[in-house]
């Protein structure tokens, strides 16, 4: 008998599809990966739907993994990265006081 904290949530295709990209860029958790490669295991339409969302993934890092962005592209999103973290920063310090 298993408890209701083992069992594996089902997802209907709709889910499956909509978190293939998560699944294929390995950006969700183990859990959620087991539950989608047992619904792909076991529906072959979503298999095929990964299929062709992996050929795509490939194509496109086959042909634009060369490209580089501009230096001056870099430059603007690292000032946005560190405009975030310090954001981050405050929101952590005044939460922490508040405590």
């Amino acid at each position: 008998m298993t408890s209701p904290e083992s069992e594996k949530p089902e997802l209907d295709c709709r889910e499956v599809l909509e978190e293939v990209y998560l699944y294929i860029d390995d950006e969700c958790s183990e859990v959620r990966r087991s539950v989608i490669r047992a619904h792909l295991d076991e529906c072959s339409p979503c298999l095929a739907e990964y299929g062709i969302e992996q050929e795509v993934r490939t194509i496109v890092h086959r042909c634009c993994s060369k490209e580089q962005a501009p230096q001056e592209v870099k430059e603007r999103l690292r000032r946005k990265l560190s405009a975030i973290e310090q954001v981050g920063e405050v929101f952590t310090e005044v939460a922490e006081r508040e405590r």
